[in-house]
C-alpha cells in the first residue's frame, strides 16, 4: 500500500491535543479532542511528498476551569471569535534524511518543520514526532477501520511570536510561561469510522452534562 490518505476525523473524539504551560507559580494544561484534518503519505517512503494538515477549533480548547476558559478565549488571549481555529501544516521533513518505509507496527522517528497559524499569525515551528503505521486487521478495526496511522508529535509555541502579549500583564506574571509546549496524539484511518447516530447523541449529551457540572461546581 504505497500512497494513502488518512483522515483525522474521529466521531468518537479520542484524538487529543494538549497544551502545557509550566510557569514558576502554576502549571496549566489546556486540552482539546476536536481535531480534524488529513495525513497523506507514501508508506513505502515517508519522504515522498508527505502532507499533514489539521486544525482545532479555538473555542474547543479547555482548561477544565470555566472562568479560565473565558479568559483564554477572550480578545486578550486567543480571541476565539475573531480567530476560530488553530491550524498546523507540514512544510518539510528534516529526518530521516534517506528514503524510509513504514513497517507494520514499527515506530519511526520523524523530525520536521511546519507552519502553525494561531491568533491571526503564522509562524514556523520545529516538530519532533513518532509515526506508527498499522495495516488493516480485525485487531486494528477494534480502534478504527482500514489502515491506521498513529502520530505523536511535540512542538513549542512562543506566545510573543503570535502577538499574544496578555501573559506579560501583572496579573499573570509567573503564572503563564512565555513558551507553551504542544503535544499531539492522534490516530488517523484510511476508512472513516461509521458510528451509530444514537451513540453520537449519547456522547454529545454526556459532554454537555459534564460541562454543566463543571460550571456549577
Amino acid at each position: 500500500m504505497p500512497r494513502a490518505t488518512f483522515s483525522l476525523d474521529d466521531p468518537m473524539r479520542r484524538n487529543v491535543v494538549n497544551v502545557v504551560s509550566r510557569a514558576p507559580l502554576e502549571t496549566i494544561l489546556v486540552r482539546s479532542n476536536e481535531i480534524s484534518g488529513e495525513i497523506e503519505l507514501n508508506t513505502d517512503n515517508v519522504l515522498d511528498r508527505p502532507r499533514v494538515a489539521f486544525e482545532v477549533p479555538t473555542a474547543s480548547l479547555d482548561t477544565g476551569i470555566p472562568l479560565m476558559n473565558e479568559v483564554l478565549r477572550s480578545d486578550r488571549w486567543l480571541d476565539a471569535t475573531k480567530f476560530p481555529a488553530v491550524r498546523f501544516e507540514l512544510t518539510k521533513i528534516a529526518s530521516p534524511a534517506k528514503p524510509t518505509a513504514l513497517k507494520d507496527g514499527v515506530a519511526v522517528a520523524v523530525d520536521a518543520e511546519g507552519t502553525c497559524s494561531l491568533h491571526g499569525v503564522s509562524r514556523p515551528v520545529t516538530v519532533r514526532s513518532e509515526v506508527v503505521w498499522f495495516k488493516a486487521s480485525d485487531n486494528i478495526a477494534r480502534r478504527l477501520p482500514g489502515d491506521v496511522l498513529r502520530l505523536r508529535a511535540r512542538f513549542d509555541v512562543p506566545l510573543p511570536a503570535f502577538a499574544i502579549e496578555a501573559h506579560l500583564s501583572p496579573q499573570t506574571l509567573g503564572k503563564v510561561e512565555t513558551t507553551l509546549n504542544v503535544e499531539i496524539d492522534v490516530f488517523a484511518s484510511t476508512d472513516r469510522p461509521q458510528v451509530p447516530e444514537q451513540m453520537l447523541q449519547n456522547l454529545a449529551r454526556a459532554r454537555r452534562d459534564l460541562g454543566q457540572r463543571l460550571v456549577g461546581a
